[in-house]
């Protein structure tokens, strides 16, 4: 095995190995300086063995808990509080966040808040990196990036330590002017169709406030909050002083949502890496913080050797066409990889293309038509393998009069709604499968809600006529012909290569499926997307262990009974088919409620006398930013893909930390494939109180390995699994969509 030296971004420390004493009462004390204990899973093991306080959260009751930690208070009883004991470990976690917010509180520069539902300590610096401006109805805006960090007190199970995990979170926008500057700046026309910014565009803000110390001397107090939270409760938020973060609405109408996302080819470890250590050196190597934690480690721990593991070897094999294998998608060679076509052809045997495009742009979609049809442009130069290839049978051009041209740039929608209603599209021939391919005038980074909206409305627009589209920014299509053409290459044709199999996954094939036996065993991914402004959309996709996909249903979020209902649908597809299952396996987005949600489906498998095995992976929506795993011995700090980290149990299940990208041991790596965070997984069996063995573990992390492998989308490596990556695709398409119906072959990835 190559040489590596592993570390997570942690610092341990150890606990008071004495009992420390907190002060408790039933009553706030006079100052109010108390904090409330709401939840019983905050109130310590020898506060509920205490007589007086014993029956406290018994029954029912609304009787609260007040404690002012370990600050003497009239009044309040002392107790003595063990930190090692598991059951107190909400308190202590409060205790250390406590301790923590007072400390960042003393730095000028520095601003403190509350991160997520478990109310970490995220710290807000200003970056050091170069400011930029923006301008809105002819007035310029500074903007300063502000990086943040959060803190979590957290307990290692497996190694039997508590450590104070440090995280890098991504950089937030403040607006360099106040909401009363930037209200002002409104347009003065009453009538305007564009008003300009409101209120309701604002989400969070960042309050300034002097106040006197009891020392008398001044000191700024700055918050995050949200805008609307702070009006509602009449909390502090003067427009004078108080500025807005760039989000949401406020980051289109900027501009800034359309700032290019850092380049994928630059190791983003070692900026995150960079970022955490002197953060380290700053806040958390100083005389205060280690009264707070006893002996706080210097450096990031290293991996125990007993909690890294490895996804099996052949676990990256892949079968494409002709039943070649091998671990390389885009492999450059013409006959390996998908260049040897799909591993299950489209089933129909007339494939036509349609162009829609904007006038100005004809000649693009018929150059790009003569690529996708005859494998080179109507010039003859720049050959590639026809699409033909990628999705397995014939390829023809539409009609002349199905071919939609249009004219307004901004939202062409009227105008391809009403070639849809044209003579051309009621006489379909029945026998050919039609295939849309947009050249959108719209560019991916459009900050107009419009301009969004309009590629949803067009897409639905097509499949009411059962036809699948395909779009490409016209904008990125002419660059990247123009780069070419300079730099004497041909990279557009991974363009096309990541089109061909696209549309081969939209027609009902599949371009490659996993070297795996197939098995009775149905996975089922299960994820939700909310777009601003819209209510969740929930969604469920099934494929068999060897990744060929089943089919999906989409339902509202607060929907229990039609999440159920998919999941049992699923079942049943499945059952019919090939037998019943012999266990079901559900990737799921979030975790999961095991009274509320779980339980419906224990139900639901009863229901159909199903006596299997249920295994829950939680698989987090994001690659995991908060802990993360480095290689010191890699250039790049990335682990090699498939090394997973052993975070030992937590009340949710067994916690894994997966590495899920392309960098193998002895083989070369290229940095264009991207540098993806681990993926954070847990890993649970609610109805056999999580016993689960050791090779079923192997097998469930195994997979959600693969199933990253087959993504249909591009070519190109996900870090994700496509369990959770494309019932969240689907789920962010629903909402804009007039007909949840409209399409209803749900054996086609229409979506992609």
């Amino acid at each position: 095995m190559t040489e590596e030296k592993l570390f997570l971004n942690t610092l341990t420390f150890e606990y008071p190995k004495e009992p420390v004493k907190f002060y408790f009462s039933d009553r706030d004390d006079a100052e109010h300086k108390s904090t409330m204990l709401r939840s019983p899973v905050l109130v310590p093991k020898e506060v509920r063995h205490t007589p007086k306080y014993a029956g406290l959260f018994s029954g029912g009751g609304e009787r609260v808990l007040h404690t002012s930690f370990d600050l003497p208070t009239d009044g309040f009883d002392a107790i003595g509080i063990d930190f090692n004991d598991i059951e107190n470990e909400y308190l202590v976690k409060r205790y250390y966040n406590r301790r923590l917010e007072k400390y960042f509180r003393y730095y000028e520069d520095v601003v403190v808040t509350k991160s997520g539902i478990t109310n970490d300590i995220q710290v807000w610096l200003p970056s050091k990196g170069k400011k930029k401006q923006v301008a809105h109805n002819g007035r310029r805006y500074g903007v300063v990036e502000m990086d943040r960090f959060t803190l979590k007190v957290k307990y290692d199970r497996f190694n039997g330590r508590p450590y104070l995990l440090v995280a890098s979170d991504r950089p937030a926008q403040l607006l360099n002017a106040t909401l009363a500057q930037l209200f002002a700046g409104s347009c003065a026309d009453p009538f305007t169709s564009h008003p300009g910014i409101t209120a309701s565009m604002i989400n969070k803000v960042m309050t300034r406030q002097v106040r006197t110390g009891a020392d008398g001397r001044l000191h700024v107090v700055r918050h995050i909050d949200r805008y609307d939270y702070l009006q509602s409760h009449n909390k502090y938020c003067p427009p004078e002083t108080t500025r807005p973060l760039v989000s949401g609405e406020l980051k289109r109408i900027l501009g800034t949502d359309r700032d290019k996302e850092p380049r994928a080819n630059v190791s983003k470890y070692i900026k995150y890496r960079e970022k955490i250590e002197n953060f380290r050196k700053k806040y958390l190597n100083t005389e205060e913080i280690a009264a707070i934690f006893r002996n706080l480690a210097y450096g990031f721990t290293e991996a125990n050797a007993l909690q890294v593991g490895q996804t099996g070897s052949s676990k990256r094999l892949l079968v494409f066409g002709k039943d070649n294998r091998g671990n390389d998608v885009k492999n450059a060679r013409q006959q390996y990889g998908v260049n040897s076509g799909p591993h299950i052809k489209c089933p129909h045997t007339d494939i036509q293309l349609i162009a829609i495009f904007h006038k100005h742009d004809k000649a693009y979609a018929s150059y790009l038509l003569g690529f996708l049809k005859n494998g080179y442009a109507p010039n003859g130069k720049c050959r590639q393998k026809r699409l033909e290839n990628y999705i397995g049978t014939n390829v023809f051009y539409a009609e002349g009069g199905l071919h939609i041209e249009f004219n307004d740039v901004a939202c062409p929608t009227r105008e391809i709604e009403k070639a849809l209603n044209g003579e051309a599209y009621r006489r379909l021939n029945p026998k050919v499968r039609y295939v849309g391919i947009y050249v959108s005038p719209i560019h991916k980074y459009s900050s107009s809600r419009e301009s969004k909206e309009c590629y949803y409305k067009i897409k639905e627009l097509f499949l009411k006529h059962n036809i699948p589209t395909q779009c490409i920014d016209s904008g990125r299509m002419k660059s990247q012909l123009a780069r070419d053409k300079y730099r004497k290459r041909t990279d557009f044709i991974y363009t096309l290569q990541n089109m061909g199999v696209a549309i081969c996954a939209k027609l009902g094939g599949s371009p490659w499926i996993l070297d795996e036996k197939e098995k009775k065993e149905l996975i089922i991914g299960i994820g939700a997307f909310r777009s601003e402004g819209r209510q969740y959309i929930g969604a469920a996709f099934s494929f068999d262990n060897t990744g060929v996909f089943n089919d999906y249903s989409y339902f509202q979020k607060t929907e229990l009974d039609e999440l159920v209902g998919a999941i049992r649908l699923a079942i049943k597809r499945y059952a019919a088919l090939n037998n019943q299952p012999e266990r079901i396996i559900i990737h799921y987005y979030k975790k999961i409620s095991r009274k509320r949600e779980f339980r419906k489906v224990e139900d639901m498998l009863r229901s159909l006398s199903l006596d299997v095995p249920v295994f829950i992976v939680t698989v987090n929506k994001t690659e995991s930013e908060d802990i993360v795993l480095f290689d010191e011995r890699a250039e790049d700090l990335m682990p090699y893909s498939g090394r997973w980290v052993n975070l030992g149990p937590s009340k949710e299940g067994h916690r894994y930390l997966l590495c899920n990208n392309t960098r193998y041991e002895n083989e070369p790596f290229s940095s264009k494939d991207g540098f993806p965070f681990p993926v954070k997984l847990t890993i649970a069996c609610p109805g056999r109180n999580d016993e689960i063995d050791t090779p079923v573990i192997q097998l469930l992390i195994d997979q959600v390995y693969q199933f990253s492998r087959i993504y249909w989308k591009s070519v190109k490596q996900q870090g994700l699994p496509v369990t959770v990556k494309y019932p969240e695709m689907i789920a962010e398409i629903m909402p804009h969509f007039n007909d949840r119906t409209v399409y209803t072959e749900s054996n086609c990835l229409w979506f992609l």
